[in-house]
C-alpha cells in the first residue's frame, strides 16, 4: 500500500524482473537490516525494554535450531509470503487485498516459520549479534528467497492469474 520494500515482499519477482532487480532487492535488504536494527535498539530504551528477555527466548530457540530445520521453515515463509503479497497485487476485492497480508502474516507466525525480517528484529530487540547470527539470517534468506522464488515459477508456469 505505500510500496515499503520489505525484502520478503519483493524477493519472489526476480524471476519476471532484469538482472538489475537484484541491486534493489539487496538495497532492500540492507535496509531493511537496518530498519530493523534501529527500531529493535530504539525499543529497548522504552518501556517495553523488558521484551527484550522475550526475544532473547525465542533468539535462543532459534539458535539451538539445526540449519536444515531453520532453512526448510524458512523456504514455507517464503512461499507464504509471496503468496501474500501476490494476492495483494492480484485481488480486485479491497478487502481480500488485506485479508491475504493479514491471514499470511498470522500463518507464518503461529506456524513458527522463519522470516529474516521478523527475526532481524528479535536479534536486535534481544541485543545479540555474532557470526553464528549472521549465518543463520544469511539461512534464513536463502530459505526465504528459495521458497518464494519456487512459488513464484509455478505461478508464472502455470498462469495463476487467469485461473
Amino acid at each position: 500500500m505505500y510500496s515499503f520494500n520489505l525484502y520478503t515482499g519483493k524477493v519472489g519477482y526476480l524471476v519476471v524482473n532484469k538482472l538489475s532487480y537484484l541491486i534493489e532487492l539487496l538495497i532492500s535488504l540492507i535496509g531493511n537490516f537496518l530498519g530493523t536494527f534501529l527500531v529493535g535498539n530504539l525499543i529497548r530504551l522504552t518501556r517495553f525494554k523488558s521484551y527484550s528477555k522475550v526475544a532473547l527466548d525465542i533468539v535462543n530457540t532459534k539458535l539451538n535450531d539445526n540449519l536444515l530445520s531453520i532453512f526448510i521453515l524458512a523456504i514455507f515463509c517464503g512461499i507464504i509470503m509471496y503468496i501474500a503479497v501476490n494476492n495483494y497485487k492480484k485481488c480486485e476485492d479491497v478487502i481480500g487485498k488485506y485479508m491475504g497480508i493479514f491471514m499470511g502474516i498470522m500463518l507464518f507466525i503461529l506456524c513458527g516459520f522463519e522470516h529474516c525480517v521478523a527475526n532481524m528484529f528479535y536479534f536486535s530487540v534481544a541485543s545479540i549479534f555474532s557470526f553464528k547470527v549472521f549465518y543463520y539470517l544469511l539461512v534464513m534468506i536463502l530459505g526465504n528467497t528459495l521458497g518464494s522464488i519456487l512459488i513464484s515459477l509455478y505461478d508464472k508456469r502455470y498462469n495463476l492469474k487467469n485461473k
